[in-house]
């Protein structure tokens, strides 16, 4: 048997979304940061909302779903950007790559968290920044805080759930 034949690949999965929970305040745009609670997988961890892909479902009925099971807030638009998340997940020994969703939320909402987080922060992106565990989620509020200067973003696209 050759060397090529005894490899095998990493296997890389896109089991769900990390969704950008925003909302535009009296002193501009905050991120919602959830922390995860212990016992549930990254407990500890600070970071965006993440959430698994059931059956036939669309991303935006994914973020619609986990936005009400998580922190029972509902979004008023939902926008598909260009970043992705990619990470190895240890647990299941793969590859992860998440589609990046930006979901907006009104102003005066008020955040009831399930037990799968145990805080939450709303944060203007260089304090957010500070705080998520992951240096993908880094670059990716410095991202997304320039386009949401520019809301819609013009490389952002609309999706309903």
């Amino acid at each position: 048997m050759s060397k090529r034949q005894e490899r095998t690949n990493i296997k890389i999965a896109s089991p769900g979304v990390n969704v950008a929970v925003v909302k535009n305040d009296y002193d501009g745009w905050k991120f919602l940061i959830l922390k995860r609670a212990e016992g549930e997988s990254y407990g500890g961890f600070w970071g965006f909302m993440t959430g698994g892909k059931r059956g036939e479902e669309t991303v935006a009925q994914v973020v619609v779903r986990e936005l009400k099971e998580e922190t029972d807030l509902k979004p008023t638009s939902i926008w598909a950007t260009e970043h992705l998340i990619q990470f190895y997940e240890p647990e299941f020994d793969e590859i992860w790559i998440l589609p990046l969703v930006v979901a907006v939320v009104e102003e005066d909402v008020e955040v009831k968290l399930s037990d799968e987080n145990s805080e939450f922060r709303w944060l203007a992106h260089n304090r957010a920044k500070h705080l998520v565990s992951w240096d993908n989620l880094r670059v990716s509020i410095d991202k997304i805080t320039d386009e949401l200067d520019l809301f819609p973003a013009r490389n952002w696209v609309e999706i309903k759930a």
